[in-house]
C-alpha cells in the first residue's frame, strides 16, 4: 500500500460510506492521518473528527490485523461516550473486516473475559481501565502489536490527574509494543494548543497541529430568576412551553447534588418526562437515558459532565444550564450539545437566580466572541499518579535499573520536570511500606 495516497483515494473512501462531501479539517487532516504522523486535530462540534480518525486508521489496520493482537486503542474520558463511540464506529470497523469492543467500569465480567481471551483489533476504553489493562499479563501480550491510539476530547484531560496518569500509561503501551505507535488526539476547545501537542505525543516528540479556527456561533439568553430554586424550576418550565420545543432538552448542573435535587423539583411541577444522568448512576439507568436522547423522545435530561463530550446526539435543539458554567470551554462543550450540526448556531439557556452567575456567565460569553477560551494548564509532576505508575511498571517489566524507569517517566509531559531526588523520595516511600524494593546502590 502507498504510504502517500491520492487525496481521492480517501475522499472515495468517505464517498463509499455515505458522505456527499469532506468538511474542512477532514480535508486538511486526513493525509496527514493517513500517513502516521502523530497528529492534534482541534475543530468545532460537528465537524467530523472522530470520522476523520478512524476511517484512515482502519483502513490500514486492516492490511496488519493479527489474531489475538489489538492494533487500535480508541481512549476517551467518559463510559457514555465509549459507547456512544462504539455504535458510531462500529460499522467502519467491521466494512474493514474488524473486531471492536468496548472495555470500561460498567463491562461485564463475562465481556471482560471474552475481550482477555480472544482480543479484538479495535479496542475503546477510559484512562482508567487502561491502566488496569497494563496490569494483566494477557492485555500486555495483546497489546505487543499496538500500532495506533486515538485519544478523544483531549482538553478535558490536560488539567487534571487523570491526563498525568494517561500521560505514563502512553509511554509503557510504546514500552510493550514491538510497534512504533501512531498517537492522535482530538479536541473541540483548547485554549494551549502547543501544550496540549506536547501532552498527546510526549517530551521530545514533534506533533502536527491541525485546527480549524472557525468559532462555531451561540445563540445563548442568560436569565436572572429572583427567588430559590422552585422558582427557577417553575421559570425552566415556562421557556420550554412557549418555546414549543418537542425534542428532548438537555438541563447541565455543576453538580450531582444539584442536578438531583432539580430533577426532584422539576417532576413534581410538571407532566413532562424528566430524566437523570450523572456518573453515580447504575450503568442500566444511564444506558436508558442515552437511548432516550438518541431517539428524540421530548422531555428534559438533567444532568451533569456525563452528557458534556461529544457524544452525537443530533435531537437536541436546546440546551439550557442552571448557573454559570464557569469557563468558556464549560460553555462551549455543553451549549454545543445543541444542533449537533456544524453549520448550526448553538442555542441555550443559561438560567440562575444569583446575580454573580449572571454576570459571570455575560462575562464567558463575551470571551466566546472574541475567541478567548482559557488555558487547560498541565497538571505537573502528580506524584501520588508516579507512584501508581511505578508500582506497576514493576509488575509490567519486572527488576528494572533506576536510570532506565526515570527515563520512561520523564518523556511522559506533565513529568518533564521531574528531579531525580523527588523521583527516588517517591521508590523511598514506596520501600518503606513494602510495596517496592528500591536498591539505592543499584
Amino acid at each position: 500500500m502507498k504510504s502517500h495516497p491520492p487525496e481521492a483515494f480517501l475522499e472515495e473512501k468517505f464517498h463509499s460510506l455515505g458522505f456527499e462531501q469532506l468538511t474542512d479539517i477532514q480535508k486538511r487532516a486526513l493525509p496527514i492521518i493517513y500517513q502516521k504522523i502523530d497528529s492534534l486535530v482541534i475543530a468545532p462540534t460537528g465537524s467530523g473528527k472522530t470520522e476523520c480518525s478512524v476511517i484512515p486508521t482502519f483502513s490500514q489496520i486492516k492490511e496488519t490485523k493479527k489474531q489475538g493482537k489489538i492494533k487500535v486503542l480508541y481512549i476517551t474520558p467518559l463510559r457514555a461516550l465509549n459507547r456512544d463511540v462504539f455504535r458510531r464506529i462500529v460499522k467502519y470497523a467491521e466494512l474493514d473486516g474488524l473486531t471492536i469492543q468496548v472495555r470500561h467500569g460498567d463491562t461485564s465480567q463475562s465481556l471482560r473475559k471474552k475481550i482477555s481471551d480472544s482480543p479484538p483489533d479495535v479496542l475503546i476504553t477510559t484512562p482508567e481501565t487502561l491502566v488496569i489493562l497494563l496490569t494483566q499479563q494477557k492485555m500486555l501480550t495483546a497489546l505487543s502489536e499496538l500500532e495506533r491510539v486515538i485519544i478523544d476530547e483531549v482538553h478535558e484531560l490536560l488539567s487534571s490527574e487523570r491526563g498525568s496518569q494517561l500521560s505514563i500509561s502512553l509511554e509503557r503501551l510504546q514500552l510493550n509494543s514491538n510497534q512504533k505507535i501512531i498517537r492522535t488526539g482530538l479536541s473541540a476547545t483548547v485554549g494551549n494548543v502547543e501544550d496540549a501537542g506536547h501532552f498527546l505525543v510526549g517530551t521530545k516528540k514533534p506533533c502536527k497541529i491541525i485546527q480549524d479556527k472557525s468559532m462555531r456561533k451561540y445563540d445563548v439568553e442568560v436569565k436572572f430568576v429572583k427567588g430559590s430554586i422552585s422558582e427557577v424550576a417553575d421559570s425552566t418550565i415556562q421557556y420550554i412551553e412557549k418555546s414549543g420545543i418537542n425534542s428532548p432538552i438537555l438541563l447541565f448542573t455543576n453538580t450531582r447534588g444539584e442536578s438531583e435535587f432539580l430533577a426532584s423539583v422539576l417532576r413534581e411541577k410538571t407532566l413532562m418526562n424528566i430524566e437523570l444522568h450523572h456518573g453515580s448512576l447504575s450503568k442500566q439507568v444511564r444506558e436508558e437515558t442515552e437511548s432516550i436522547l438518541r431517539n428524540g423522545s421530548s422531555g428534559i435530561v438533567v444532568c451533569t459532565s456525563s452528557l458534556e463530550l461529544g457524544l452525537d446526539i443530533g435531537s437536541v435543539e436546546l440546551v439550557i444550564h442552571y448557573g454559570s458554567p464557569r469557563q468558556v470551554s464549560k460553555l462551549m462543550q455543553r451549549i454545543g450539545r445543541s444542533k449537533h450540526f456544524r453549520n448550526s448556531s448553538a442555542r441555550g439557556l443559561i438560567i440562575t437566580n444569583s446575580p454573580d452567575d449572571e454576570f459571570e456567565t455575560k462575562a464567558i460569553l463575551d470571551r466566546i466572541k472574541n475567541s478567548s477560551i482559557e488555558e487547560q494548564k498541565i497538571h505537573n509532576k502528580s506524584l501520588d499518579v508516579l507512584a501508581h505508575h511505578l508500582v506497576g511498571l514493576s509488575l509490567q517489566m519486572g527488576e528494572m535499573s533506576i536510570d532506565f524507569t526515570y527515563k520512561i517517566i520523564k518523556q511522559a509531559y506533565p513529568f518533564r520536570n521531574i528531579t531525580l531526588d523527588e523521583f527516588c523520595s517517591v521508590l523511598e516511600i514506596l520501600d518503606s511500606i513494602y510495596i517496592l524494593s528500591f536498591d539505592r546502590k543499584k
